[in-house]
């Protein structure tokens, strides 16, 4: 072989990757152009409708667009695009951002986008990226409760005040009381030991998933794409106070259904699973509670107390205006930070089965004072204990494993749960319980 052919052999191996990468273009191409006749007859998408609920006679209407049909045929195009620039999305508006995860959706459903999966990717985390180094947010909170408004089991945040504004007004045609607040991301006025962002206090009401810019172009997420949850950056805390999340949100999710004020099929039905699901993690949760002690006790590491034969346990108590006593209980720290109960009162974690000991002498508890205010008479308390124990032994006669402890789904799936608290405890009396509080005093 001469030198020629060498230097020959490379011209025609470089040549032979050139072909390659146009044959690679000219089918990307081929692509592209197929996917563009297959969608010739579909129009740029609309905002989708606000969610699913239909109230007879109830004044809705939908906003105006937020992307004007110019940006719409400009943005739109990108959808084409085999792979979609950083920059293309830098400039774009949030509204134009989520318009384009739109279309790229609508669009691939009716022909295949050519690399739909990684440019759906690159929009996704271009809004992931703006939620997450966001200064500020607008969040819709529910009046009725106090905390954020669940609607669908999601929570509803806005990157615009007038959208999220906008989005409230179209809510209160579904009878919704609902307000906007401005919410920081991050609390950079805390110490960093204890700083808690505005994700992070979802995750302690138990709030995972999220709606941005809901009544307009809008996405789901996930709170755990937009931070880890605290538990997991922070596992080698000190502080091994209870956090009960899922209860939180339970307890939240029951309180905004039944002081919606409307009337639709099987609403009833729903109430009642709700509430199911909310006493059974009642019954499974680790609560705070404030007391003092007379002689020895020992604080384990889960914040439980160990107490000798001999201690003596008193209790913060609050009193309603009939003069019944209430024992006050916390789901979390935050929770019990809400109110100060004074420096001679510690704190302890206790378990619903021993709290059941210490009202024997009272009316019953209540969860959360400032927060959500579940009230629980005693009988009603012993109702959910007896039912869950019957239920354990028909689970157990039938070969069933119990279900983990915490789980939403421990009680309110378990059938034989439904039907002994079917027996053994009447509806809540929502209306009392909260009559019973309103000028509530603590001695």
């Amino acid at each position: 072989m001469g030198l020629f052919d060498l230097f020959g052999g490379k011209k025609n191996g470089a040549g032979e990757e050139v072909s390659k990468e146009q044959e690679l273009l000219s089918s990307k191409e081929k692509e592209i152009e197929a996917a563009r006749k297959a969608h010739a007859e579909l129009t740029w998408p609309t905002i989708p409708k606000l969610n699913p609920v239909n109230i007879k006679d109830a004044e809705t209407h939908d906003m105006e667009e937020t992307v004007s049909p110019e940006r719409k045929s400009e943005v739109g195009q990108l959808i084409y695009e085999p792979d979609i620039s950083i920059d293309a999305l830098v400039d774009l508006s949030g509204q134009e951002l989520l318009f384009l995860l739109t279309a790229m959706e609508v669009f691939t459903k009716t022909a295949p986008l050519p690399d739909f999966e990684k440019n759906h990717r690159k929009v996704y985390n271009e809004v992931l990226g703006r939620l997450r180094d966001s200064k500020d947010l607008y969040v819709l909170y529910d009046t009725s409760t106090g905390y954020p408004f669940i609607d669908h089991g999601f929570a509803n945040v806005y990157f615009e005040e007038e959208l999220a504004e906008k989005a409230r007004s179209m809510f209160e045609g579904q009878y919704r009381k609902l307000v906007v607040r401005k919410v920081k991301v991050e609390n950079d006025e805390a110490p960093a030991n204890v700083r808690r962002g505005f994700f992070d206090y979802l995750y302690y009401i138990g709030i995972e998933n999220l709606i941005v810019d809901n009544g307009a172009y809008r996405a789901r997420f996930k709170r755990n794409e937009i931070v880890v949850s605290p538990m997991d950056w922070n596992s080698d805390r000190k502080d091994a106070s209870p956090v009960n999340p899922e209860l939180n949100f339970a307890m939240i999710d029951f309180l905004e259904e039944l002081r919606w004020p409307v009337a639709y099929e099987k609403r009833a039905d729903v109430l009642k699973a709700k509430e199911v699901r909310m006493l059974s993690l009642i019954r499974n949760a680790n609560y705070i509670i404030p007391m003092q002690h007379e002689g020895p006790a020992e604080v384990m590491e889960d914040g439980r107390i160990r107490m000798g034969k001999d201690t003596k346990l008193k209790f913060l108590v609050m009193k309603t205006k009939d003069d019944k006593q209430f024992l006050p209980v916390y789901t979390d720290a935050i929770e019990f930070s809400k109110k100060l109960t004074g420096t001679e009162w510690n704190a302890a974690v206790f378990k619903y089965q021993d709290i059941l000991k210490f009202v024997q002498d009272k009316e019953g508890i209540r969860i959360n004072p400032n927060g959500q205010g579940i009230v629980l008479p005693k009988d009603r308390m012993m109702a959910i204990e007896i039912a869950a124990q019957q239920a354990a032994i028909m689970r157990g006669k039938a070969g069933i494993k119990p279900q983990q402890t915490g789980s939403a789904a421990s009680m309110s799936e378990d059938a034989a749960v439904q039907a002994a608290l079917n027996q053994a405890m009447a509806k809540m009396n929502e209306k009392r319980n909260t009559e019973d509080f309103k000028e509530s005093e603590e001695q």
